[in-house]
């Protein structure tokens, strides 16, 4: 193993030896000068490296990056509290972000592009759906690549952490000054049938001289008004980073209220992306990580879930162009976010929650502008507007408010994507995908119905492949794939004709979102002064339409859902259902199985066919599978070497599903 340190490439470091004053002297006129030609050094001020090691086709590297911005600068005031923050002599905030990266060893080899992984609260998300990996240690120095889809195709693969609340025994971890501020914060808590406790962990703590003054409250519906606890029925723990309740929960949603003091900057995560992005870019060549600048020409960005999320909220605000005003992303791979930003830019952020579709309830979250209009104009107005692939899973619709991101808000109207954007609806797929043999249970939750299965990883892996081909020589990608309202293939969920199946029955019911105000200084300070937040009328949500087999119409279907053995949703529904409010199953969907012969679907009412209605057996659905594939290789939706690949998982779901009924 080779270790090797490094210091800054733009500022002095305090060494004792000659040559490395020499060196820092140098670095600062190196600054000083392509200052003067109107370039400018990234705000990435230091790199240190912890280990540098062989990893095959790429050198691994895991460090610390260390940045400093100017909370003057125009680019930067967005950021929540910046102005509050401790600064440096230089009258800079300082933070710091782990960092994973691998780098192609041979020039000759390298793609020339940057694949960089917004993490999921410390972790990895493309690996596992691209590549098939399973971590079960989160220390980068531990991190599996699966398969290496990534490596093998010349990526130079990088990851940074972003969000202040993780620690390192998740993952990839960000250190962010904190703002002496004080101010409301709401925490929630969802007490469901047969979940006993008598307490909930805050993540902020009560202010001690404030606590008399704080309330918790009770409500059965989102929509309904929350109504206070007597205060001598319930109190904080003894350091005031706990709820306790004398008396145990009903089934419903708990909020306390309460005064906190010392909120991170947590904006910070998304100057840490610009920057670190910038610097891979244009930092000067041969400094730190710029060894090999022609690997790092271009840089896609990629964001999984909370991370697409992220991802969403980085262009909305100006993120895309750094302090300068250079464009920092080429291109972004937006995977599964549906509308939604999150809760990452404003006083006490909370930016592991997500929304009302998965009970981290209320937050900041689904907010507009939803559409590319509104998400792309500073981006526009900054000429650094990124090219964007947007990718759904069915959930997405049912649980991220998917459809807000191409129509209008009342539902009534398609709304085109920007010419630099597409949308790839990847029908019928879950946002978490389940696992087989069949189950209904994970490891924290029943559901009523089996765990959809059906996996993104082909068309990931292609569309990803498209997009570098798009970013580098301008190659026009697929034609966007999704669901519309003027074709009838987008529509309300009462209007979905779903097929009766009496062990499958539609759902009644689906998560709502709401108009939301936090208070009149939230838009333009980001402090929420309204917690909880005001709720307006909600918005109109679609869903995709399905076909007589209940599988959506719409999008790229994949070929274990183009050739069904059974009915794959974005929805399932937990045990205990959580009706009242409004909750179906988070990011999970559901699968329910053909009938294996026509003589048994009559009997148990199924208006799907039959297994055996539809395949001459095993081989012949293996052949179906084997032409819908290669037909989404014709069209760029899946790469031709991955074909074998996609008849072995058919075979996997022919016996986890047919097989066990067939004996």
């Amino acid at each position: 193993m080779k270790v090797k340190r490094t210091s800054s490439t733009c500022l002095p470091v305090k060494m004792p030896n000659k040559r490395t004053v020499l060196f820092a002297a140098f670095s600062l006129w190196l600054c000083l000068f392509v200052a003067a030609n109107k370039e400018a050094c990234a705000e990435v001020v230091k790199i240190d490296i912890a280990r540098k090691d062989d990893f095959g086709t790429h050198n691994r590297v895991i460090g610390r990056v260390h940045f400093a911005v100017d909370p003057k600068l125009p680019r930067n005031r967005i950021i929540a509290d910046l102005d509050l923050a401790p600064t440096n002599k230089q009258g800079k905030v300082e933070f710091a972000s782990d960092l994973l990266l691998f780098v192609p060893k041979d020039a000759r080899r390298t793609r020339g592009t940057v694949f960089l992984e917004i993490v999921n609260r410390g972790q990895d998300q493309s690996l596992a759906i691209m590549s098939g990996a399973q971590q079960r240690d989160l220390s980068p120095e531990s991190w599996v690549l699966g398969d290496r889809f990534l490596l093998e195709q010349g990526f130079t693969l990088a990851f940074l952490g972003w969000q202040f609340d993780v620690h390192p025994s998740e993952g990839l971890t960000f250190g962010t000054p904190i703002a002496p501020v004080r101010g409301v914060v709401r925490e929630s808590y969802v007490a469901a049938p047969g979940r006993r406790s008598l307490g909930f962990p805050l993540k902020y703590c009560a202010s001690e001289d404030h606590r008399q003054n704080a309330a918790l409250t009770f409500r059965t519906r989102m929509d309904e008004t929350p109504q206070p606890l007597p205060r001598e029925s319930w109190g904080f723990g003894s350091d005031g980073c706990s709820v306790r309740v004398d008396t145990g929960f009903d089934v419903g949603l708990y909020e306390a209220v309460y005064e906190a003091e010392g909120s991170p900057v947590a904006g910070l995560g998304l100057a840490a992306i610009r920057d670190f992005a910038s610097y891979l870019r244009y930092g000067p060549t041969g400094a730190t990580l710029r060894e090999n600048p022609a690997a790092q020409e271009r840089i896609i960005g990629y964001g999984y879930s909370q991370s697409g999320r992220f991802l969403r909220e980085f262009v909305r605000d100006g993120f895309n162009a750094d302090e300068r005003g250079k464009k920092v992303f080429d291109a972004l791979m937006i995977s599964s976010a549906g509308a939604g930003g999150g809760s990452f830019n404003h006083r006490f952020a909370m930016p592991g929650e997500a929304g009302n579709s998965v009970l981290s309830v209320l937050r900041p979250v689904d907010l507009p502008p939803f559409t590319d209009d509104g998400l792309l104009a500073r981006a526009q107005a900054a000429r650094a507007t990124p090219k964007i692939f947007y990718t759904f899973s069915s959930t997405e619709y049912w649980a991220r408010a998917g459809s807000l991101t191409h129509t209008t808000e009342d539902g009534k109207k398609d709304v085109p994507l920007a010419a630099t954007s597409r949308l790839y609806f990847l029908a019928g797929t879950p946002h978490s995908s389940g696992i087989l043999p069949l189950a209904r249970t994970t490891r924290t939750q029943a559901f009523q119905h089996l765990i959809n299965f059906a996996e993104q990883r082909w068309a990931a892996r292609a569309l990803l492949l498209d997009l570098d081909a798009w970013v580098r020589n301008d190659t026009k990608p697929p034609s966007s794939r999704y669901p519309r309202i003027d074709n009838d293939e987008l529509v309300p969920f009462t209007r979905v004709r779903f097929p009766a199946a009496p062990s499958f029955p539609f759902v009644t019911y689906m998560p709502h979102v709401w108009r939301m105000d936090f208070g009149p200084e939230y838009n333009k300070t980001r402090i929420i002064t309204d917690e909880p937040p005001r709720l307006g009328a909600p918005y109109a949500v679609l869903v995709p339409q399905v076909n007589t087999d209940g599988n959506d119409v719409s999008g790229i279907r994949l070929p274990e859902v183009a050739v069904p053995l059974g009915t794959y949703t974005g929805w399932n529904v937990t045990i205990p259902a959580l009706k009242d409010l409004g909750y179906l199953s988070g990011l999970m969907g559901g699968f329910e199985p053909f009938a294996l012969t026509r003589e048994v679907r009559l009997k148990n009412g199924d208006m799907r066919l039959s297994i055996e209605e539809r395949y001459a057996g095993r081989q012949d659905y293996l052949d179906r599978i084997k032409q819908a594939a290669q037909g989404l290789v014709r069209e760029r939706f899946m790469l031709a070497e991955d074909v074998s690949a996609v008849l072995e998982r058919a075979s996997e779901i022919w016996n986890a599903v047919v097989t066990p009924r067939d004996r």
